[in-house]
């Protein structure tokens, strides 16, 4: 398989499994981010989700200690807090951009938390256990109500075209990239993500050759446009070209090695909750 016919393939998987599209927000929101792009000068302060990480992620960010938890739940609570009442149109936009990744990952956190026990037990086993955890508007941003879905595919996606916000922003889940430890910040955002980009794509958990083909996680699969369409920062023309940047020198030898006649398959996806 030549590579053009590969990443068309590769954009045509991507739209066509059931994958939100990227499509900008409308709206208020979307006239004050755009304010905030424009002309923003400000900043937000994240360092009170980055000590909540360095204290509850586990195992690499693989696991979270949601339990663990509501040992700050009250600082926790004033992050998002703080959260909901920034003001975005005066923000920069490399600093609107952390803080919808931030409040993606910190919301994710809040939605699995309210479903933890006050003896440290579980009331679900995945996030798919919550009805429409994706899609309800129950996330308040700068004093919008937002759903995971806006934030991920109406904002971070759309807007600023970073094929690497899949590996910065996570599902709770066993499959998904590692949690970051630590908090994004604007000043090194760009290191940051290729950081959970090197971390994701050259962990043989979600990138390895078996059996003389590449063993790609699911995510590459389904939002495979994104790493092959040109007005994305840091794209390749092939999904196996962006693969490449970012992972060890075996995966990259055998990248090159086969060339056209790569094959490449899709791993199964793990929903289990990423509980310690």
């Amino acid at each position: 398989m030549n590579r053009f016919v590969f990443g068309a393939l590769v954009g045509t998987l991507a739209t066509g499994c059931g994958a939100p599209r990227a499509s900008p927000i409308a709206g208020d929101v979307s006239s004050v981010l755009e304010r905030g792009i424009a002309d923003g000068t400000g900043s937000f302060d994240h360092s009170a989700w980055d000590e909540l990480l360095v204290a509850y992620a586990r195992d690499g960010g693989r696991r979270f200690d949601y339990a663990g938890l509501k040992q700050d739940e009250e600082k926790f609570e004033a992050y998002l807090s703080r959260l909901a009442s920034a003001d975005l149109g005066s923000l920069a936009a490399d600093e609107i951009q952390t803080l919808f990744l931030n409040a993606y990952n910190a919301y994710i956190v809040r939605d699995i938390f309210e479903h933890v026990n006050e003896d440290g037990s579980y009331e679900i086993a995945s996030i798919r256990d919550i009805p429409d955890v994706f899609k309800r508007e129950t996330h308040v941003v700068g004093g919008f109500e937002l759903s995971l879905d806006n934030m991920e595919h109406n904002i971070l996606r759309p807007i600023f075209k970073d094929p690497r916000v899949h590996f910065a922003v996570n599902c709770a889940s066993s499959s998904c990239p590692p949690l970051p430890v630590r908090a994004f910040e604007a000043a090194r955002l760009d290191a940051q993500l290729d950081e959970v980009a090197k971390t994701t794509l050259s962990d043989p958990d979600y990138i390895s050759v078996e059996d003389g083909a590449l063993l790609v996680t699911k995510i590459m699969e389904w939002y495979g446009g994104d790493f092959v369409n040109p007005e994305f920062k840091g794209s390749e023309k092939t999904l196996q070209a962006y693969i490449a940047k970012y992972s060890t020198e075996k995966v990259t030898s055998f990248i090159e090695e086969n060339g056209e006649n790569l094959t490449v398959r899709f791993r199964n996806y793990d929903w289990a909750l990423n509980r310690p």
